[in-house]
């Protein structure tokens, strides 16, 4: 045993427990903020990754589950996790609700990144989404700084104009994916439908 092999397994162990997902079978709130045509080649070829960005994928969850165990023991019952606003190919998946109120926790490097009157775009149109799948009028944004653990609490409100336009893309993202699924089930020969059809009969 010495100081690499050490290094090396925490790094392995980090890397493979990233939760950095490389693809998903639905389309995420936390990037409706992006073209259609961007989801829908998302939702296809799925992430991009590499062990940098799984080391910050590491540190993200970490500080988020961290904010969350505090926020059980001063609240106890009243945060609930485990959340998911679904609406066809789309999902959200806030960190918690607290008396039915959707939130979310994010960390920033530096102090100075922590958000004052401006929410950056893809965490703003993330918390909209949420509010329009569970038609909730506010939510509340959870901001940590890594370089001195100041903690901004944020409360974000519904806003018709973005919302409005997260109902398109949805619109749009379902369509396109449903003539995709027609389209692949079109190409498949009738023989091997026929024998899917069978064996579901069967196993009734």
């Amino acid at each position: 045993m010495n100081s690499r092999s050490i290094q090396n397994d925490l790094l392995n162990y980090t890397l493979n427990n990233s939760n950095h997902d490389t693809k998903r079978n639905y389309i995420s709130m936390s990037h409706i903020h992006l073209p259609v045509d961007n989801l829908i080649d998302i939702y296809k070829k799925g992430f991009e990754t590499s062990p940098e960005i799984k080391l910050k994928c590491y540190k993200g969850y970490q500080m988020e589950r961290d904010i969350l165990i505090r926020l059980k023991k001063i609240y106890g019952d009243k945060i609930k996790t485990d959340i998911e606003y679904h609406s066809g190919f789309v999902k959200g998946h806030p960190d918690f609700e607290i008396e039915n109120i959707p939130g979310d926790c994010k960390s920033v490097l530096m102090d100075e990144w922590l958000p004052t009157n401006h929410i950056p775009k893809k965490v703003y149109w993330q918390m909209q989404g949420y509010l329009y799948l569970s038609k909730k009028l506010k939510g509340f944004l959870i901001y940590e700084s890594r370089e001195t653990g100041i903690i901004k609490v944020l409360e974000v409100f519904k806003n018709d104009h973005i919302q409005n336009q997260i109902e398109q893309k949805i619109n749009e993202i379902s369509k396109i994916l449903s003539d995709l699924s027609l389209q692949l089930l079109g190409a498949e020969k009738p023989e091997a439908i026929q024998l899917q059809e069978s064996e579901i009969t069967y196993s009734c």
